[in-house]
């Protein structure tokens, strides 16, 4: 019970959950979405991220020392990224060859591993690209999606994701005559970085969500979600050697 109210005071002050979510989130499953077509960087959500550790096995490390989830999976069509999968105590999904393609969607491979598992309902799509994952986030995303239980005050929402927040101003040329045009500033009125709350931009980091939204929805984020601020560098995303060489810089100031 102490938990339980804990979780919900958390929710209301946007603070992570500071005791076991164990017991409340453990109906939540984790996925992960690990196709060995990636041409960036071949077999990317296996390349070594530091010495013996690879995106998927530090991401996978990550989601066991939360102690959020009943079970974790990685959906791959892959041997070498099964295989890495396993080492980690993750179960593993066949991915079709469907939908593992350069054009295939999260969605729909999600949808895929929902249809061979109807008995996941609450789950949280994790990205291995974004290594600088950290349990508390996942412990406050766990918290406020799970909110929304029958036997809890419903402050939290169904859903949550990862954003982080920006100051920048942005532009853009006009398509009818190709002048500049500011989006989310006036340009008499410039904001003073102190005097705006800025923009919350998505990290991919992950999405926590639920089987409805997913196959009825299509969607994997509601207007009645929430978010989990992440810090500026932790929302780094591995998209090419340039961005893999920054990672192993940061964590190995760590």
């Amino acid at each position: 019970m102490v938990c339980r109210i804990f979780i919900t005071i958390s929710v209301l002050v946007g603070l992570h959950a500071g005791c076991t979510l164990g017991h409340s989130t453990q109906s939540i499953v984790a996925l992960i979405l690990a196709r060995g077509g990636s041409k960036g960087i071949p077999l990317k959500n296996i390349v070594e991220i530091q010495p013996n550790q690879t995106l998927l096995g530090r991401t996978l490390d990550t989601l066991r020392r939360s102690e959020v989830f009943k079970e974790v999976w990685v959906s791959t069509d892959h041997e070498r990224i099964a295989l890495e999968a396993e080492l980690h105590g993750a179960s593993v999904f066949a991915r079709s060859a469907t939908h593992a393609q350069d054009h295939s969607s999260s969605l729909d491979a999600t949808r895929e591993f929902l249809e061979a598992h109807p008995e996941i309902d609450r789950f949280a799509l994790v990205q291995c690209t974004s290594p600088f994952l950290r349990v508390h986030y996942l412990e406050q995303a766990a918290a406020q999606t799970w909110a929304t239980t029958d036997d809890i005050v419903r402050w939290g929402s169904s859903c949550a994701f990862s954003v982080v927040r920006s100051h920048k101003l942005r532009w853009r040329k006009s398509e009818t005559d190709g002048r500049l045009e500011p989006i989310n500033f006036d340009l008499r009125a410039r904001p003073r970085r102190q005097d705006w709350p800025g923009e919350l931009v998505e990290t991919g980091m992950f999405y926590f969500t639920d089987r409805q939204l997913v196959m009825e929805e299509e969607s994997f984020q509601s207007y009645t979600c929430t978010v989990v601020e992440v810090d500026e560098l932790d929302a780094l995303e591995i998209d090419d050697m340039k961005d893999l060489e920054v990672a192993r810089l940061l964590i190995g100031m760590e």
